[in-house]
This record gives structure tokens, sequence and C-alpha cells, in this order.
């Protein structure tokens, strides 16, 4: 998990992804969270937050809201989101999610469009400790990479503004590979490596981690068209990106 850091701290310095206004990405993430978790109040950790714009999304909801974030600019941008809500409707921690220590347990834990940044084993120490910050009647919600989508989307490249991006697949690990670098510059690519679930082998990864699959709780979410140039945001299973699924303390 070596090439995090750079990595977040790269796209950041390129192109501003974690800075950037609260749109109706995040806003959408707040409401599946309403509606996956049940209505406020209720305390929610959000691991991995970025600039904090979900968090912020979810506070507003009415939601009591932890965010915990690596980077130090990124975690200062959420700290600034949160002196405009209610104080204590959003706190920020800065700090390495397999490290912090917390104080309370939590209704939610949710992870956003990031889980799989190590090897399995990695993925199970982190369940775990996530099921130690739970209720007993809390939820878990992940994002899972499937892999069949970006088994396809393998080689596929564009350009950001002034930044190349290209997809790549390991089908060995199951891993996508996502390269970032500013045009004509590819010596300076920065990549980030993402473990790709089938929900059968999420179900073995929750062995032995104090989590269970609730299996009427999977929700697929978008795909892109490239040859189109359209991004779909709402698709079935076996074409989407990546899915969210709900997990439920054994």
């Amino acid at each position: 998990m070596e090439w995090v850091e750079e990595f977040y701290a790269k796209q950041e310095a390129w192109l501003g992804i974690y800075t950037s206004e609260v749109s109706d990405y995040h806003r959408s993430k707040a409401s599946l969270l309403q509606r996956l978790a049940g209505d406020p109040p209720k305390a929610v950790l959000e691991l991995g937050a970025g600039g904090g714009q979900t968090a912020y999304a979810t506070a507003k909801l009415g939601y009591q809201v932890t965010a915990v974030e690596l980077l130090p600019s990124t975690a200062a941008h959420a700290q600034r989101l949160s002196t405009c809500l209610p104080t204590g409707a959003l706190e920020v921690i800065r700090g390495d999610f397999y490290a912090v220590r917390l104080n309370h347990p939590y209704d939610v834990v949710c992870y956003w469009d990031g889980f799989g940044i190590g090897e399995d084993e990695d993925q199970a120490r982190l369940l775990r400790r996530t099921a130690e910050w739970l209720e007993p009647t809390g939820v878990v919600l992940l994002d899972i990479y499937s892999p069949w989508y970006w088994a396809k989307a393998a080689g596929r490249e564009m350009v950001f503004d002034t930044v190349m991006r290209r997809y790549g697949f390991d089908p060995e690990g199951n891993r996508m590979i996502d390269a970032w670098w500013p045009v004509d510059r590819e010596q300076d690519q920065v990549s980030q490596s993402l473990r790709c679930y089938a929900p059968g082998e999420l179900e073995i990864l929750l062995r032995g981690t104090g989590l269970r699959l609730a299996a009427d709780d999977i929700v697929p979410g978008g795909a892109v068209d490239y040859d189109r140039g359209t991004y779909q945001e709402q698709t079935t299973l076996d074409q989407c990106m990546s899915y969210t699924v709900k997990l439920l303390l054994e």
C-alpha cells in the first residue's frame, strides 16, 4: 500500500480532485446512505473521506459525521467544510484508518470509492477494525470494484485537461490499475491498484471478520460508455464499475 499517499497527493496537485465543490455525486452518496442505513439521527464514520464533500453532504441530511482522511491537504479542506455546518455535525480526524483510535461506536461506517487498496489480509484487517467500531445494530456500507468491468476497461486512455489516464487490469491478482501522469511526462506516472471482488469472493473475505453480507442490499453503480463518451448513473450488476454492499455484524 506504499503507493497510496503519493498517488492521491499527485491527483490533487494535478487536478484538484479532492478540493472540488460539493456535487450531485456527493449528495447521491449521502442519499444512498440514508436509503440503506435509515434516517438520522445516527452517528456516521466515513473512512478515506478525501476532501470531505460526501461527509458534508451526509451531515447536511442531519447525521453526525466523523470523517477520517490520510492526506493533510484534503483533511484541511474537509475541516473548512465543517465550519459551514452546525458545531459538532462534522468532525474531521487526520490519520490512517489502519491505525487511528476512535472513542465510540457508530451506527454507520462507510467507505466510498476506495476499498481494496491492499492485499486480501489488509482488507480483512480493516473489516475487523470496522466491526469493532460498529454499534450492535449498525451497518457498514462499502463500494466494491467489480472485476468484470475493469477487465474490459484495460487499455483505455483519456485526457483531463493536462493529465493523462490509463486503465489496466491484473488478472492474476484481480486488480484494477489506474495510472495518471501529466501530458508529455509519462515518466512521472503514478498508479493506484485496487483489488476487485465479485460478491462471492467478498463473502469469503468476510469470514472471520465479524461481518456478514446483507445479500438483499447489493446496489449496482454506474458505467461509462467509452465509445460514446457517456455515463450511466446506475446499471446492472454485470455491467457496473462498482457496486455498494451493506454489511451487518454476525
